[in-house]
């Protein structure tokens, strides 16, 4: 098995009241799809941007907080590609959602083998 990240960035988009009822029911169709293939899904929401900084030569400089939304679902894979097609399958993508996958591995296993 592999692991992935499934990192979802929702839009500024408003969504009509209906629009989320469907949404809603879409993606807990969606996830039981997912785990009846036997993959486990490990869901998280990421709070509001407390901050936002980045090095511009020797200054750190603050940006704005990001606008949009950002969703993680952590996901044990046979391979890449199965972790592409769920990813491709999801209904936020039809709601004005982006969504990335990265395959991610522990870092602390890493160090640990030096």
């Amino acid at each position: 098995m592999k692991h992935y990240a499934l990192i979802f960035h929702t839009s500024n988009r408003t969504l009509t009241p209906e629009e989320l009822k469907q949404r809603q029911v879409e993606i807990s169709a969606w996830a039981k799809r997912v785990t009846d293939m036997g993959i486990t899904l490990d869901p998280r929401a990421l709070g509001e941007t407390a901050a936002n900084f980045s090095g511009e030569g020797d200054k750190i400089v603050s940006h704005d907080g990001s606008g949009d939304s950002t969703f993680l679902v952590f996901v044990d894979s046979q391979n890449r590609d199965q972790a592409v097609d769920v990813a491709r399958t999801h209904p936020g993508l039809h709601y004005g959602t982006s969504v990335e996958v990265r395959e991610w591995t522990d870092p602390r296993v890493a160090v640990a083998k030096r």
